[in-house]
């Protein structure tokens, strides 16, 4: 811009006066709208800002204005989407009116609990639709859950929500955030549940998913506080179970400081043929984009037998990616880099990963030409 500045000024000098004018006038136009505009973004900017600065009300006299100002039925209607896609945000990016979403998160955050069931209560009585009332009672159990996630628990249980898949999602990131606060509590209730019948599947198998959802994130937050009492939960399941139990959900991603306690609860709880299956369901997770270094440490960290890393090394093409994250294709690269690492792992099955990784990727993933395939299989056999 400087440059080009610098040119038509130099030309000026050798163009009648009137001619400049013009010239420098229809240069200047774009650049001041160009000015306009960020001047009104600016604004735009300072009035967002303000609006985020306004500071929340305390007084309790104050509190009770604010929840008897918010017309809940208005809030509810003007939902773009199901709260509970939301991670904790409430109504942030849910409701396109701003300074609505800010008033109505302002007014839970200050909230009682005693308030909250108010508020619900009050919200039952309104004449809404199925839609707009669940999402307003999400709203408001979703915040409860944040302040005392026992309490929100015990309501959700004194309603018969325990099992309503509409509030799933809620009941395990609420038992989610007790047990991390306070592990044993949580689990003594989580216990009498079970010992009510709350969790008592009719299914043939016995199985109730839910319960086995709970178990998992228990069990987690034990693993590094007291690896002895996550052993007696997973005891307690069925043996065909622990398993599943131990390689879904909550378990996909193990802290690293848990994973010598992880993997002894496997090789103590489930049974001997599932336990290098289980063990391996951690690969999915430790692999990005050809870089296996998080999983040789997992590997080393546990102490892996053979048999392990055997199990671990086919269980990592389940989710193969390109180096080249910008790259939606598998190349040469990307298996040589696959059996170099095989190689450090489990030599003997270098030959037998490659052949399932791209059988894979060419009839599963796409991600592959089948002739390109067939040629990487023929180059690698030779």
């Amino acid at each position: 811009m400087g440059s080009l500045t610098n040119i038509l000024m130099k030309c000026i000098h050798f163009i009648p006066p009137a001619i400049s004018l013009i010239l420098v006038g229809v240069w200047l136009l774009p650049q001041r709208r160009s000015m306009a505009a960020l001047e009104s973004e600016c604004a735009r900017l300072r009035s967002s800002i303000a609006v985020a600065e306004v500071p929340s009300t305390t007084t309790s006299d104050s509190l009770k204005i604010d929840r008897k100002s918010i017309d809940w039925a208005r809030l509810g209607g003007q939902f773009q989407s199901n709260p509970e896609l939301s991670s904790g945000t409430l109504t942030f990016g849910l409701i396109p009116d701003q300074r609505d979403a800010m008033r109505a998160n302002q007014c839970m955050e200050a909230m009682s609990i005693a308030e909250i069931i108010t508020t619900l209560e009050e919200i039952a009585a309104l004449e809404l639709s199925p839609k707009i009332r669940e999402n307003l009672e999400w709203t408001l159990l979703d915040c409860m859950a944040r302040k005392d996630p026992a309490a929100a628990l015990e309501l959700l249980e004194s309603r018969g929500m325990m099992k309503s898949s509409l509030y799933q999602h809620l009941i395990s990131k609420t038992l989610m955030v007790w047990a991390h606060k306070d592990c044993a509590t949580a689990g003594d209730w989580f216990d009498k549940q079970i010992s009510a019948g709350a969790f008592r599947s009719k299914a043939l198998d016995g199985v109730d998913s839910s319960r086995y959802s709970f178990e998992t994130i228990l069990i987690r937050n034990l693993l590094g506080s007291s690896p002895q009492e996550a052993a007696r939960r997973l005891g307690a399941l069925p043996e065909d179970q622990r398993s599943h139990v131990m390689s879904t959900g909550n378990f996909s991603m193990v802290l690293e400081t848990n994973h010598a306690e992880y993997a002894a609860l496997i090789r103590t709880q489930v049974p001997a043929k599932e336990q290098a299956e289980t063990i391996a369901s951690q690969m999915t997770n430790l692999i990005k984009h050809g870089d296996y270094s998080a999983a040789t440490a997992y590997l080393d960290r546990i102490a892996a037998t053979p048999a392990e890393r055997e199990v671990s090394a086919m269980k990592s093409i389940q989710d193969m990616y390109p180096k080249n994250p910008n790259n939606g294709k598998l190349s040469r690269e990307d298996f040589d880099g696959l059996r170099e690492w095989v190689g450090t792992q489990a030599p003997a099955s270098v030959d037998k990963v490659t052949v399932k990784a791209l059988a894979l990727a060419a009839n599963g993933d796409h991600k592959i030409k089948f002739a390109d395939a067939a040629d990487l299989a023929v180059q690698y056999s030779a």
